[in-house]
């Protein structure tokens, strides 16, 4: 075909956790039965989202295909082949595979599946979760390799540069991500404890952004977790306390506060404490 190549297989995929993708809609019902979906009328161009453009519409013209494809939309006059049978697709909880280099039919299937709010173009795309009602995304190998190859990279690159910490470092960073007081555990506990850390995303991300930060900040951090883990700062309704004095309502705010020149004083006083 001139718009895609003869041999594109494109494999729909459900998503897998979906409970694990960002934006996922909860109100949304349990893909496990089918559904079927086919293009839908714009409300402000009134026309059908076929996802075609004019070199597709060309394309198929040239090649006979026998049905209007016209995106118009006639109010009380049902379309004669975007609200027929054979453009719908059936969504299942199971992979499903077109052809749109060989079948015009899964040449224009793949086309406005491209542009459905319940499929995701990519995994990619899939992994924004820019689209909280879909239940499917299009599984392109290449791509997927790309994607693994990448987190493989990443995780050895954090590896590397965990590595390279000394051992006060580690348990600081411990510490702020898993709130767990490692002083009494040895190397290898903690290696075990960062291996958790590399495999969750959003432990990673964290971690990730300690190590860009400054020895002080890091230090800082990890005083107030231990600060408050022996009831050093107590946390109320009204916010955090070290005795009498209001240090701010989260963590952050208590980092800036003893951070403040003016309350050095403070802030040495507390570090006796813990």
């Amino acid at each position: 075909m001139a718009t895609v190549s003869e041999n594109l297989k494109i494999e729909i995929r459900p998503i897998p956790n979906r409970n694990g993708i960002k934006g996922f809609s909860e109100n949304l019902e349990y893909f496990s039965q089918a559904h079927i979906i086919a293009p839908f009328v714009n409300p402000v161009s009134m026309k059908y989202e076929t996802g075609l453009s004019k070199e597709d519409v060309d394309h198929l013209v040239e090649s006979n295909f026998p049905y209007d494809i016209s995106d118009t939309y006639i109010k009380g006059k049902a379309h004669e082949f975007w609200e027929s049978s054979n453009v719908k697709v059936e969504l299942k909880n199971s992979p499903m595979f077109l052809f749109p280099g060989k079948n015009l039919l899964d040449f224009i299937k793949y086309k406005y599946l491209l542009a459905n709010s319940y499929i995701y173009k990519s995994e990619e795309e899939m992994l924004s979760g820019i689209k909280p009602e879909a239940t499917h995304y299009i599984y392109d190998e290449a791509e997927a390799v790309g994607i693994k190859a990448g987190k493989l990279e990443k995780k050895n690159d954090l590896v590397t540069k965990v590595g390279k910490l000394n051992l006060k470092r580690k348990r600081d960073i411990i510490l702020i991500i898993l709130n767990e007081n490692t002083e009494n555990k040895n190397e290898d506990y903690l290696t075990v404890r960062f291996e958790d850390i590399f495999n969750s995303k959003e432990q990673a991300l964290q971690l990730e952004q300690l190590l860009s930060k400054s020895t002080e900040d890091v230090n800082i951090e990890a005083e107030i977790k231990h600060a408050i883990q022996k009831n050093v700062l107590k946390r109320t309704k009204q916010g955090i306390f070290f005795y009498e004095t209001n240090l701010g309502f989260t963590e952050e705010d208590v980092k800036a506060t003893l951070l403040d020149s003016k309350n050095q004083e403070l802030y040495l006083n507390l570090k006796t404490k813990i």
